[in-house]
């Protein structure tokens, strides 16, 4: 992945993220219920990729006396999660990819890890620091009706390459972590407007060495408009908390 590329891109579109991040906000609500669910006391937590705060807020209100660090690597997401969430939480920017968060009781992160290189080995070394995980992710099967469109014409796309469902289980079971999926879907009455959206919050991004395919032409394809899905994987767990928490 292109780092700089991937920051820059999501710090332009920091003002106009919550517009458009109906998909995100719902898979952060969803994934602070498995965590407040699993764990009820928290006292420290170590965020990637806060983005606009949408978990963060979700984590402040959950624990309001824990210790929340709260990252990304898009100065301008940090400034916009700041304005969000005060100091109900800290903030610093990184890759989360290289975070050091030993001493936390869980790391959390919303929709972030699949920008990461090699997400399946960042679990593994975020695990082998200590806190308990809390991620949600995108797998394969996101994006499958614009796959298909592209597919259908003998178009490469652009989409990210997912993990797989199967991986995302066989890693969960060697960490000794829950692993579930769901399918959030939304709708747009006019396909460009899903275009617009994914630039809108930053994600347009298209996978390295990835030439843009004729995009009118795939468009075409979606004259009633566009439903298009997130497949999302949950990764939460170990249940044993470190010695520090409270619960």
């Amino acid at each position: 992945m292109d780092k700089q590329r991937i920051g820059d891109s999501f710090a332009s579109a920091a003002t106009a993220y919550d517009t458009h991040a109906v998909i995100q906000r719902q898979a952060a609500r969803h994934l602070a219920e498995r965590i407040v669910q699993h764990w009820p006391h928290l006292t420290s937590i170590f965020e990637i990729g806060c983005g606009t705060g949408n978990l963060t807020a979700l984590l402040t209100q959950a624990y309001p006396h824990a210790d929340i660090l709260a990252t990304d690597l898009a100065e301008a997401m940090l400034t916009a999660c700041q304005a969000r969430i005060g100091t109900a939480a800290r903030y610093a920017q990184m890759d989360g990819e290289a975070a050091r968060c030993e001493g936390f009781d869980l790391v959390a992160s919303s929709l972030a890890f699949q920008w990461f290189d090699n997400q399946a080995a960042a679990i593994k070394a975020l695990h082998a620091q200590g806190p308990r995980l809390g991620i949600a992710t995108l797998v394969e099967g996101t994006f499958a009706e614009w796959k298909a469109a592209h597919a259908k014409l003998g178009l490469q796309d652009g989409v990210l390459p997912f993990m797989s469902e199967q991986a995302l289980l066989t890693l969960g079971e060697e960490l000794g972590a829950q692993v579930s999926f769901e399918t959030i879907t939304e709708s747009y009455a006019h396909a460009p407007d899903f275009v617009r959206a994914i630039k809108g919050i930053g994600a347009g991004t298209p996978r390295a060495g990835h030439r843009p395919a004729p995009l009118g032409k795939v468009l075409r394809e979606f004259t009633d408009g566009i439903t298009i899905s997130y497949r999302v994987g949950y990764v939460v767990g170990p249940e044993q908390l470190p010695h520090s928490a409270t619960g």
